[in-house]
């Protein structure tokens, strides 16, 4: 519940999500009123370019400079604690893959969405995590007549396959389309790898025809005519023999009678009961072989097997038939031409080149184009990969992501949970540990090429899928969905912090060199316009990139462990739900009318929609959440339970037996063996049920995870 803390009748208010606004900064355990927190909280109204007000989530509490906890809307200038990347989507006609056809992304009602497997190439429909829309008003717009019709949002994750020199495009990666659009520029004919335009398709879903039944329904589709008759049945004429004999073998195969006769004209006539109520393909539940017994018999009636291409007048089974070859590894392209009529013409090409690019001579023109609607439209699907289609043209690409993950899971035993931590712990280095050699990634290549940044990547690649120590874990965790979850809580170790150290000092020195009129040196600033501030951005950008792979490849390395004792449940992040979000970073977003820049400290966006991810401490109840999109919070919420008592004083104050005894009393398989433990122990944060109690207009609750084991590290922590 929001309450407002204005006690001094501050210029800007403060906005609280409490249920305890009188006894907002008494500490209970020293008995006295934390007056650091009160006067961190007091600075930011004092900062001259703050905007409306200051939010505090209810798992706020003191940090560096400004409380762990804050959400700070500033118009003009950043802060250094943490920037992040905005999130990537697609235009308006953009349209996505339903159970029943194409529908535009903008008209999305709730249907499921096809989404693809990048390891096994099949496409699935599922019920995607979450349906974004945002604000936006330019895209990225790559076309050619090759094939491609794209419009992205400059953050849009594009799954592309790497160009190599013997002009296979096997390995894929995914690169966001301003950067595809920066190596495009620089290269002389363009960027050189290529995109995926097809899939094959898994469904549980047929239709109750046999083969030769199929083939003969093809046909009627093609060639023949519905009599309206209250028997239907189909007439079909004929001229050339190859067809004539074709329709026999089929009717034959199908076990169909008919009649034939030869008219006066010498077209062969074929009559017979209808098989089918509407002349028209469209089939959307057929299976994938029997996709491949249309995509082949197309070809013989309304076709050309030598321009492989498929010719209808309707709108409908153009959609269909483009779906089919998709469906089954072509490259389906539709077009539409002006018949001499004025009516529609529809062109639907088979081809054998699934993977088509835009270098070439001469290059490939990328525009800068404005938004239609001013808004831009995304899903989030647990594989991180849809199949859409844009102007005709079929496209695989990424979507938004955040991590916590779903497994299939229902189960574990005490006793496997045991050797499987232990296995993770193999694995994945916790604390001060890292790995012995490098770890592989992609944009280890695009580093860029800032001072701070290239003499912190040796260290970085070593860093890279590791945990660290503090508030980080590794968790499995039971839903009350029925499944296991696996929750990872990391940042950009040491890599983040000597980043965020340094664009600190700079913006130091300058505003000691501007006597900027800040009430502490801790929010020093800089102007968003100055180069230091874009090359912040830029740095703390590749920062939050380093953070997301380094969970990405610790989740990937508990699902390796998970596989070995359960290898028939397919655990792969290509196959389960899994989230990744972000909680210390600044980005441009618009509230109250205005472009400004938010500044989110140990806070995570809540969007309407949004799915969050809020843990909580060691032994309590984590959730999956759902953003309601609340302005007074500049659409944020808490990214855990927040601390109740310093480290120091956890260690000093808290019962080791006790803290023992609550998490051994639950089953929960725990970190904590001494003293030196209690600053991660449960009670050293706050009721978790008082958090979400506190935020319960910021977010809603989907799913309740109970923890079942946690893995943490040791180390000096840094208080941020």
């Amino acid at each position: 519940m929001m309450k407002i803390y204005n006690p001094y009748n501050i210029r800007i208010p403060i906005k609280v999500w409490t249920d305890n606004i009188d006894n907002l900064f008494f500490d209970k355990d020293t008995g006295k009123e934390n007056l650091e927190l009160e006067d961190q909280i007091i600075n930011l109204t004092k900062l001259p370019f703050t905007f409306k007000h200051i939010a505090l989530m209810p798992d706020f509490h003191l940090g560096y400079g400004m409380p762990i906890g804050g959400v700070l809307a500033t118009k003009g200038v950043v802060i250094p604690n943490a920037v992040g990347s905005d999130i990537g989507c697609l235009d308006k006609d953009t349209e996505f893959l339903s159970p029943n056809g194409w529908i535009k992304i903008s008209e999305y009602n709730n249907e499921k969405v096809m989404q693809f497997d990048i390891k096994t190439n099949k496409g699935i429909f599922v019920q995607p995590i979450q349906y974004i829309k945002e604000k936006c008003d330019k895209f990225i717009y790559i076309n050619t007549k090759y094939g491609i019709n794209q419009m992205l949002s400059f953050d849009h994750r594009c799954l592309v396959y790497k160009y190599n020199k013997n002009y296979k495009f096997e390995e894929y990666e995914t690169i966001l389309a301003k950067d595809l659009l920066v190596k495009h520029t620089k290269l002389k004919n363009g960027f050189r790898h290529r995109f995926l335009t097809s899939f094959n398709l898994e469904t549980s879903k047929s239709l109750s025809y046999t083969e030769e039944q199929l083939r003969v329904i093809v046909m009627c589709c093609g060639d023949g005519n519905l009599t309206k008759n209250k028997i239907p049945h189909i007439v079909l004429h004929f001229k050339k023999e190859k067809k004539i004999n074709r329709a026999k073998k089929l009717l034959k195969n199908a076990n169909i009678e008919y009649t034939f006769h030869i008219q006066k004209n010498n077209n062969a006539t074929f009559r017979f009961k209808s098989p089918i109520q509407k002349k028209i393909l469209s089939f959307w539940d057929a299976s994938y072989e029997q996709l491949r017994i249309i995509q082949n018999e197309v070809f013989y009636w309304d076709g050309s097997f030598k321009e492989n291409c498929f010719y209808t007048r309707k709108k409908e089974e153009a959609d269909f038939i483009q779906y089919v070859f998709s469906a089954t590894g072509f490259r389906g392209v539709l077009r539409k031409d002006i018949h001499r009529d004025g009516k529609i013409d529809y062109r639907i090409f088979c081809h054998k080149n699934i993977k088509v690019g835009i270098n070439g001579t001469p290059k490939t023109n990328i525009k800068i184009v404005k938004s239609k609607d001013g808004y831009k439209y995304c899903f989030t699907v647990p594989s991180s990969y849809l199949v859409l289609r844009r102007n005709g043209n079929v496209f695989i690409t990424g979507n938004c992501g955040m991590i916590a993950m779903r497994t299939l899971i229902h189960d574990i035993n005490k006793e496997t949970l045991i050797k499987i931590k232990t296995d993770i712990k193999k694995y994945i280095p916790t604390g001060e540990k890292h790995h012995n050699k490098s770890q592989g990634w992609i944009k280890w290549y695009d580093a860029p090429d800032i001072l701070i940044i290239q003499q912190e990547l040796a260290s970085a690649k070593h860093q890279l899928g590791t945990l660290g120590a503090g508030n980080h874990f590794i968790e499995i965790q039971k839903g009350d969905d029925g499944f296991i979850w696996i929750m990872i809580h990391s940042g950009s170790r040491n890599f983040g912090y000597k980043i965020a150290q340094h664009y600190h000092k700079v913006a130091k020195k300058l505003c000691e060199k501007w006597y900027s009129n800040i009430p502490n040196k801790d929010l020093s600033f800089l102007p968003i316009s100055t180069p230091e501030a874009k090359e912040y951005i830029e740095a703390m950008n590749y920062a939050l990139a380093f953070a997301k792979e380094s969970r990405f490849q610790m989740m990937r390395a508990v699902c390796d462990v998970l596989s070995g004792y359960f290898p028939k449940m397919n655990i792969d992040i290509s196959n389960n739900h899994f989230f990744d979000v972000h909680h210390n970073y600044a980005q441009w977003e618009n509230h109250f009318g205005k472009n400004v820049i938010i500044h989110r400290k140990g806070a995570t966006s809540a969007r309407i929609g949004q799915i969050g991810i809020i843990p909580g401490s060691q032994g309590s109840k984590s959730y999956i959440v759902e953003g309601l999109g609340n302005p007074q919070s500049f659409m944020s919420c808490s990214h855990g339970a927040g601390r109740k008592m310093s480290r120091n004083d956890a260690k000093k104050n808290l019962n080791l037996e006790e803290e023992i005894k609550k998490l051994d009393d639950q089953g929960i398989l725990h970190t904590i063996r001494g003293k030196d433990d209690l600053d991660e122990a449960d009670g050293s944060y706050k009721d978790i049920n008082v958090v979400m109690k506190n935020q319960s207009d910021l977010v809603k609750i989907m799913i309740k995870l109970t923890p079942l084991a946690t893995i943490k590290g040791k180390n000096k922590v840094r208080r941020r």
